[in-house]
């Protein structure tokens, strides 16, 4: 890990407006790294000719037909040959030294080190807000996205909280992705990181923060109209009850899983559903769609994470820890 090589995948899907600002941005300290992969979603717009102009920096394009962030990343993690992975949004701009500050922390922690992330400003916002510095996530996938570094050890403290990543400034160890099996292609979109940095820790790698800063720039697509009006309410609502029942349902006395689970989707997808109508003005109607949304993705979390948890599989469970 002395000299690490170095991919960079940027997945992307009807971007064509601002992929061009990272693919300059990227251009710019194009030496800094030895491969860049592009993995291109079911995109309806004119992505294909931001790629031909920079054609010369790229070294692999990648198509899917799915609209599944977990698959694209995944798609890109095979083809990449390089000892650290950094994926970078369609819609952020890094510093010209992120891919060194990012090594820094690799070359010091040597093999252990599973995962880096950074600190994200939105930087659509008349006042510079940050999105993410130091967070913790819990196990049913709570989330303190902002702090310090005192305040991160105290959650961490505690087996139940973790550190988490954003995926707008995160890099990993291709091998260690590799050998906990790739991203949960169940996340299509929200919680694939925070799994995968779950996922790590109990693989025996660690999870670094850095205060290296990357800009977001907030872009509309399926899942947002803007910052506030998701559209994503069966994704958020999936996941969450998912994620939960995946590395929560064991770990807590049932009513007190349900009860922290009930909350907190009432907090991620009721209220925030609720609050459109005053931020937004939304119709009554696509209130209800919204919550209808959310009560599916609920049903279909669970039904995916009580699968997970069946005696047979426990039973393999236990067997493939004992061979191996």
């Amino acid at each position: 890990m002395l000299s690490p090589s170095t991919s960079v995948i940027i997945c992307t899907m009807d971007r064509c407006n601002f992929l061009p600002k990272v693919m300059s941005a990227v251009s710019s300290w194009r030496f800094c790294f030895q491969e860049l992969i592009l993995v291109v979603g079911p995109t309806e717009d004119e992505t294909e000719l931001v790629l031909l102009e920079y054609k010369d920096i790229i070294n692999q394009i990648i198509c899917t037909e799915k609209r599944n962030v977990s698959v694209a990343r995944n798609l890109g993690l095979k083809a990449a040959s390089g000892d650290i992975i950094f994926y970078l949004d369609d819609d952020v701009i890094p510093p010209h030294n992120w891919i060194d500050l990012h090594l820094q922390i690799y070359r010091e922690q040597g093999a252990i080190c599973g995962c880096v992330g950074g600190a994200v400003i939105d930087k659509t916002q008349p006042i510079l807000s940050l999105q993410f510095a130091r967070g913790v996530n819990s196990r049913l996938s709570e989330s303190r996205p902002v702090l310090c570094a005192t305040e991160t050890a105290k959650y961490t403290s505690s087996p139940e909280w973790f550190c988490g990543v954003m995926g707008a400034n995160a890099s990993y160890q291709r091998e260690a992705l590799v050998r906990i099996g790739y991203f949960d292609e169940f996340f299509e979109y929200f919680l694939e990181e925070t799994d995968i940095c779950l996922r790590l820790l109990e693989a025996g790698y660690r999870v670094h923060h850095i205060d290296a800063v990357v800009e977001h720039y907030v872009q509309p697509s399926h899942n947002r109209r803007d910052r506030r009006h998701l559209t994503c309410w069966y994704s958020l609502a999936k996941n969450t009850t998912y994620f939960a029942f995946k590395h929560g349902y064991q770990k807590l006395p049932l009513p007190m899983f349900l009860i922290r689970l009930s909350l907190l989707l009432n907090y991620r997808c009721l209220l925030r559903i609720f609050r459109l109508k005053f931020t937004h003005n939304l119709p009554f109607y696509l209130l209800f769609k919204y919550i209808q949304e959310s009560i599916i993705g609920v049903r279909c979390g669970w039904e995916a994470g009580m699968k997970l948890h069946k005696p047979q599989n426990w039973k393999n469970e236990k067997m493939r820890v004992k061979l191996g």
